[in-house]
């Protein structure tokens, strides 16, 4: 290992990264478009991944619905200091005489033909995938659920990229594949995005990955971003109040016109910053409320810990809206009540009818869509 691949590696710990890995560009050559490294800097020849761990705990209190907001506090907080660590990474190969680029830890994708905006997407292709630059850096391998794994984090891991001029040497490959195809991840998600069953094969530094065939990328938008919480037996929900009230859609086309519809309703899209996470990240009264990714969250090295992560999840109940602006588990009787925004939201029955004789204080939410529904209930 060169002075500079060693540099670039103590800076990166020295800033909390948990791994830390190199790949050339060649180690990408074979991998699908959103690994090319080139759509973003033409001269790249080196890839340098990150990761950092989210909270266990935090984790798990997310999952059995003990505390919805930490989870996504927690994932702010990594975001902000894989954005901060990226940057100084970025300057110091400059300030060495190399060109390089922070990859955008999210919400950053490529032009869909003549598209002006995220609402408009349906494929949601990013500048540079981060998974596979992981791979192809050996910091992990991926999982049936398309996430990367390691054996000590399982896929518990915020992911950043660094694309540099510099030709560095690569770090060696991660031979063996943490995922041992549980599959727990496919019972996990409310809109049922992971097939349990069918595979597909995904090809990254010369490793042919077998990972779970998936339904269109708008289906994983929908769950994630909540506008269908509840589970498809309706036993549980993510952390979500709302309902799209109708089956789901079979094929692509449905889904990416259910997708875009919503988008372009949702009070989220006219937050000032929306598409742009960087701003977000360090925006101090932002506040990333995630409401899914269970996917990721179950996913813990040991196999017994994912089985009591699933059960924990499935059997802690449905979310529904309270009026102070809370999400809680429903311990009474549900309504579910139409909004302007193409879905419905669920309360207690009881709450909204003492809401709505004002015997019930009206609360201050936290989400953009929250705040809107609460205003055209009760205001």
């Amino acid at each position: 290992m060169s002075e500079l691949e060693s540099r670039i590696k103590e800076i990166a710990k020295k800033e909390g990264v948990a791994l830390v890995g190199i790949a050339s560009k060649e180690r990408l050559l074979d991998a699908p478009a959103s690994g090319n490294p080139e759509y973003l800097l033409p001269s790249t020849l080196s890839v340098i991944s990150l990761a950092m761990s989210v909270d266990k705990d935090i984790v798990k209190d997310f999952l059995g619905k003990k505390d919805w907001l930490s989870h996504g506090d927690d994932r702010k907080e990594m975001a902000r200091a894989l954005f901060t660590i990226s940057d100084k990474l970025t300057l110091f190969l400059r300030d060495n005489g190399f060109e390089a680029v922070t990859v955008g830890v999210n919400n950053n994708y490529r032009p869909e033909g003549g598209t002006t905006d995220v609402s408009e997407m349906t494929e949601f292709i990013p500048d540079f995938a981060h998974r596979y630059g992981a791979v192809a850096a050996g910091i992990g391998r991926l999982g049936w659920s398309g996430n990367v794994l390691h054996p000590e984090y399982g896929s518990l891991l915020e992911l950043g990229s660094i694309l540099t001029s510099a030709e560095l040497e690569p770090d060696p490959l991660m031979e063996e594949n943490p995922c041992d195809q549980c599959k727990m991840c496919s019972f996990v998600c409310p809109v049922e995005m992971i097939s349990k069953k069918e595979s597909k094969h995904v090809r990254v530094a010369g490793i042919d990955e077998e990972i779970a065939l998936k339904k269109p990328n708008t289906c994983c938008w929908i769950g994630c971003t909540g506008y269908q919480g509840l589970s498809v037996d309706g036993k549980w929900s993510n952390w979500s109040p709302y309902r799209l009230g109708s089956d789901l859609p079979d094929e692509k086309k449905e889904w990416d016109i259910l997708n875009n519809n919503l988008l372009k309703v949702d009070p989220l899209m006219t937050y000032q910053e929306n598409g742009d996470l960087r701003k977000a990240t360090f925006d101090p009264d932002w506040r990333f409320a995630t409401v899914c990714g269970n996917c990721r969250g179950v996913c813990w090295p040991d196999r017994m810990v994912r089985m009591e992560n699933m059960r924990l999840l499935t059997g802690s109940g449905v979310v529904v809206l309270s009026p102070d602006g809370q999400h809680i588990i429903a311990n009474d009787e549900i309504i579910e009540l139409e909004t302007p925004f193409l879905v419905k939201v669920a309360m207690l029955k009881k709450d909204y009818q003492s809401a709505i004789n004002g015997s019930l204080e009206i609360g201050e939410a936290v989400t953009p869509m929250d705040k809107a529904v609460l205003t055209h209930l009760f205001r």
